[in-house]
């Protein structure tokens, strides 16, 4: 998803910041994050919207370059 032109033009676009997390020495803070988001392990995409009041959009575990970008679209608003 994040090699594709068109998504890492939509994330420049956007002023998107993506974060990773890296879980390999079982980090409690991700591990808890994982539970609330009732997935087992990472990677677990996130999309975060501009509007703080909106809730967090979590992206299903298999996802293409048109999921990405109509999931950015909403968090963006659009």
């Amino acid at each position: 998803m994040f090699s594709n032109k068109e998504v890492i033009a939509k994330l420049k676009e956007l002023n998107v910041k993506l974060v990773k997390a890296d879980n390999t020495n079982a980090n409690p803070e991700i591990n808890a994050d994982l539970d609330r988001f009732k997935r087992s392990n990472l990677p677990v995409n996130i999309i975060a919207p501009a509007d703080p009041d909106q809730p967090l959009i979590l992206m299903p575990e298999i996802i293409g370059p048109e999921d990405a970008l109509k999931a950015l679209e909403l968090a963006a608003g659009k």
